[in-house]
């Protein structure tokens, strides 16, 4: 897939839109999705599983030999798949105190690997992700975790460390499509598509060193992501958030600190433009720096001096929303991903309050 952009190269540095205008994305280039970007940010230098002993997925079944819950049971382990298609949970898939662990969907095939809970399955969380260090997550699709009060999708906490979560896409969540947690730290969250629910992404309690980049944000009312109770060191760059639905779209607070670098704020029919990005008065040191926002919001921060941080290649944040929405979730892409790809597309040619993008797939 292809991208074709209408435009003239001095757009690429405009980062306040004139009302009424047309925002273009570069000119033609030739741009070429890659589903393979070097992980980067905090948790990059894991190794995973790579060096452990080969599992390789052969069931859909829950439970049972050859299944993914079996898999991730042990350390040391290398898992890829024989088999595509859903897995319906009955209950948390856990992986807990294990290390050095790759998970790798792009080897099924076909539809590629689906999590969903089984009907009536699954009060909580479906993946569980807890004391747990040097783990890959990769290309996996997790959604619809059902309860509205503790119904998350992917849940990593208490204690985590080293841990990439890479090309992966989170929906439909009845909470929140993908939170961390309890003085977890040193993790990357990349190219993921996270959305279609009414909490996107909770960062809490103590946590530091997270690097969360070029991932699409998409139809969540609020936490795009929130970031609070001390948790300190979030790198937030190159990011795309569109159509914070009536809440807001990013906010730190409650002694929260860390870096909003480079990311593409797009409202949707749902947003308010003021709302942005929320920062607090009782948040910690935030640094805000070169996003694209509705002229309304919030963009500058609490200080001067940008927090050290794991190495992330760095775009102009319209060259971002360009990769982000090629590159962003697990491979391959199902109609869900498209339609909520579709949604920022589609938005692109309807005129807002701070300006229009103009651009087309081919």
């Amino acid at each position: 897939m292809r991208f074709v952009f209408i435009a003239s190269v001095a757009c690429l540095l405009v980062l306040a839109p004139v009302p009424g205008s047309i925002v273009d994305l570069g000119v033609e280039t030739g741009y070429s999705a890659s589903r393979e970007r070097p992980f980067e940010g905090f948790g990059s230098d894991t190794p995973g599983g790579s060096a452990g002993t080969p599992y390789v997925v052969t069931s859909l079944a829950d439970s049972g030999p050859g299944t993914f819950r079996d898999a991730v049971s042990s350390s040391n382990r290398d898992v890829s798949f024989a088999v595509s298609g859903t897995i319906l949970l009955q209950n948390t898939l856990e992986i807990r105190n294990v290390h050095h662990l790759t998970i790798d969907g792009s080897t099924a095939g076909g539809t590629g690997i689906t999590i969903r809970p089984a009907h009536g399955g699954v009060e909580s969380c479906l993946v569980s992700i807890r004391d747990a260090h040097d783990v890959i997550f990769r290309h996996i699709r997790v959604d619809d975790a059902p309860d509205p009060d503790t119904g998350d999708n992917v849940r990593i906490w208490y204690n985590n460390y080293n841990i990439v979560i890479d090309h992966c896409s989170f929906r439909g969540a009845g909470d929140g499509n993908f939170d961390i947690s309890n003085e977890s730290h040193d993790i990357t969250v990349q190219w993921c598509i996270i959305g279609d629910t009414a909490k996107n992404c909770l960062l809490r309690t103590d946590c530091y060193n997270l690097s969360l980049h070029h991932n699409l944000f998409v139809h969540g009312d609020e936490r795009n992501p929130q970031v609070q109770e001390d948790t300190h060191v979030v790198d937030f760059v190159n990011n795309v958030i569109y159509n914070w639905a009536g809440n807001y779209g990013t906010r730190f607070r409650i002694g929260a600190s860390g870096n909003i670098v480079g990311n593409y704020y797009a409202p949707g029919p749902s947003s308010d433009v003021s709302d942005a990005i929320i920062i607090t008065g009782d948040s910690g040191p935030v640094y805000v720096s070169g996003n694209v926002v509705p002229p309304q919001s919030v963009n500058s921060g609490t200080t001067q001096t940008r927090h050290l941080a794991a190495s992330v290649t760095e775009m102009e944040p319209q060259n971002a929303l360009i990769a982000v929405l090629a590159e962003a979730g697990a491979e391959p892409r199902d109609s869900r991903d498209n339609g909520l790809v579709g949604d920022v597309e589609a938005s692109s040619v309807e005129e807002t309050s701070w300006g229009r993008i103009k651009a087309t797939y081919r």
